[in-house]
C-alpha cells in the first residue's frame, strides 16, 4: 500500500500539475544517526503552491512518550503550502506509525487570516462540510483524541474541522478515505480563492511563520526526529519545509 504522503500526492496531482523541485536530493533518502535508512522529504511545487511529502522511517522504533512509550517505526506528512498572495488555508496531515500497529493521525488547515472576521467565508465553504467531518468523526474505525491531550499551542490554532484520532495500520483505508475528502475541500478552496493585496499577504505570511515557530518549539514529535536523526539532518528537513 501507498504511503499517506504517496496517496496524498496522487489525489492532488490528479487536480493540480505538480512539478517536482530540485536541490534537496540529499534529503530525499537519509539515514538516522544510527546509521540506519531513515527515509525522507520530497518537494514539489505547483502553480501558487508548494507540497511536501515526507517519509520518516525510524529502524526498530523509538519510544515516543506523547503515545504511552510505544515504539514508533515511522512519521509520514503532507502539506500543501499556497503562495501567500492568495486568500486560502495550508493544509496538512501528519501520521505516527507504531511497532505494535497502533496508527496515529491528525490533519487540519492552518489559517493566516481570522474566520472570526470573516463569517461569510467560514460559512460557505465549511458549513457544507460538517456531515462529512461528521461521518469521520464518527466512524468506528477512529478513536478520537480529545483536544486536553495536545500541546496548548495546538489548541490555540486550530480549526473548525481539526481531526486527531488513533486507529490501527489495519484502518489505513479509511484514513486515506478521510485525506481525500480534506483534500478535495482544499481544492474547491483553492479555485475559488482571491489574489489579494500586499498587505494581506504579509499579515497571512506573519501569521503562518508564527504558527510555525510555535510548533517548531512545542512540538513532541519534533523533539524525537532530531535526536533520531542527529541536528545536523534535522536542520536540513527544516530548511527545506520552510523553502
Amino acid at each position: 500500500m501507498q504511503t499517506l504522503s504517496e496517496f496524498c500526492y496522487d489525489v492532488l496531482s490528479q487536480e493540480i500539475s505538480l512539478q517536482h523541485v530540485p536541490g534537496f536530493e540529499d534529503i530525499e533518502a537519509v539515514q538516522l544517526a544510527s546509521g540506519e535508512p531513515g527515509g525522507g522529504i520530497k518537494i514539489y511545487r505547483g502553480e501558487g503552491i508548494k507540497v511536501s511529502l515526507v517519509d520518516f522511517r525510524l529502524g526498530e522504533g523509538v519510544p515516543i512518550p506523547h503515545h504511552e512509550n510505544r515504539l514508533g517505526v515511522g512519521a509520514e506528512v503532507f502539506q500543501i503550502a499556497p503562495d501567500f498572495i492568495y486568500k486560502v488555508p495550508n493544509w496538512g496531515i501528519n501520521s505516527v506509525i507504531m511497532k505494535d500497529g497502533t496508527y496515529y493521525f491528525d490533519q487540519d488547515f492552518s489559517f493566516g487570516f481570522d474566520l472570526v472576521m470573516d463569517y461569510e467565508y467560514t460559512m460557505k465553504h465549511f458549513e457544507p462540510f460538517a456531515e462529512t467531518y461528521k461521518k469521520f468523526f464518527k466512524n468506528p474505525a477512529f478513536t478520537n483524541v480529545p483536544l486536553i491531550d495536545l500541546t496548548t499551542w495546538v489548541r490555540a490554532y486550530v480549526s473548525p474541522v481539526f481531526f486527531a484520532a488513533l486507529t490501527t495500520t489495519d484502518n489505513l483505508q479509511a484514513v486515506y478515505d478521510l485525506a481525500a475528502n480534506y483534500i478535495k475541500l482544499w481544492i474547491s478552496l483553492f479555485k475559488a480563492a482571491e489574489k489579494k493585496d500586499e498587505a494581506f499577504k504579509e499579515a497571512q505570511k506573519k501569521r503562518i511563520q508564527s504558527q510555525y515557530a510555535g510548533m517548531q518549539q512545542s512540538d513532541r514529535m519534533g523533539k524525537i526526529l532530531l535526536q533520531a536523526y542527529g541536528q545536523e539532518t534535522f536542520a536540513q528537513f527544516l530548511k527545506a519545509l520552510a523553502a
